[in-house]
């Protein structure tokens, strides 16, 4: 007994030193991975350089209405503005936009005259005023007064109440009041080229992958829009200088 296990031990020792044969079975059938080649993505073609505006991550699609929208609201704003300003020229004949895009000092602050006030046109040449609070009517006369160009002298008929005779401009006024029409209506034109400007940057700076014929036909909308707003603005002026020249 004693003599098998001393013959034993020696090969024991052995197989103990050598490494496990399923160890070398794998070492064996180990290969190695091969590096795949990462595929190259096709670059677009061009893309348009991200907008200062625009949050990251964000597109601007130049058909949306959100584009449009900046330049819509500027000309609007430009044509409203010149309308306000021709319609406080005085032509041939008295008119409520003469006083009603007035700013009447009370309460502390400024009020515009139509929530202070009811102005309306008895006659070609005299205008009323009815004031809603009494206390405010030395004030609302005060504005009147104001009034650059127009020289006009309203009295107090009434509690609240106001009467604004309006004379006859002379030749020399409306000289005047047509060049002060027509360098408003010049100034409203550059600003509707700026806009035009403005909305042109807006198209360049655009997050958004477009063909060479899209940014050419939304250049053209664009142009259209305020080629629409400039004979708008000149129709304005036209009408102004037709009331310059009536008379009463």
């Amino acid at each position: 007994m004693m003599l098998a296990l001393r013959g034993r031990l020696p090969l024991a020792r052995v197989l103990a030193a050598r490494p496990p044969p399923c160890a070398i079975a794998v070492r064996g059938l180990a290969k190695k991975k091969k590096k795949e080649k990462k595929r190259k993505e096709p670059k677009p073609a061009k893309q348009a350089a991200r907008s200062s505006s625009a949050p990251p991550g964000d597109f601007l699609d130049i058909f949306a209405p959100e584009f449009d929208a900046p330049l819509l609201e500027g000309l609007a704003s430009t044509t409203d503005a010149l309308a306000s300003t021709l319609g406080r020229m005085r032509g041939g004949a008295a008119s409520v936009e003469l006083l009603e895009a007035l700013t009447v000092p009370c309460y502390g602050g400024k009020e515009a005259m139509a929530s202070v006030a009811h102005v309306a046109v008895r006659s070609p040449t005299l205008i009323e005023v009815g004031c809603f609070d009494p206390s405010v009517t030395a004030a609302v006369a005060e504005a009147i007064r104001g009034i650059d160009g127009l020289s006009l002298n309203p009295t107090e008929t009434g509690p609240g109440q106001l009467a604004v005779p309006i004379p006859r401009p002379s030749a020399e006024q409306r000289d005047a009041l047509a060049k002060a029409a027509a360098a408003a209506a010049e100034a409203a034109k550059e600003r509707a080229r700026r806009h035009r400007k403005d909305a042109h940057d807006r198209l360049k700076q655009a997050v958004v992958d477009v063909s060479e014929d899209d940014v050419r036909a939304k250049k053209g909308e664009i142009d259209a829009v305020v080629e629409s707003a400039t004979t708008k603005i000149t129709a304005l002026l036209d009408a102004k200088k037709t009331d310059l020249e009536a008379e009463i």
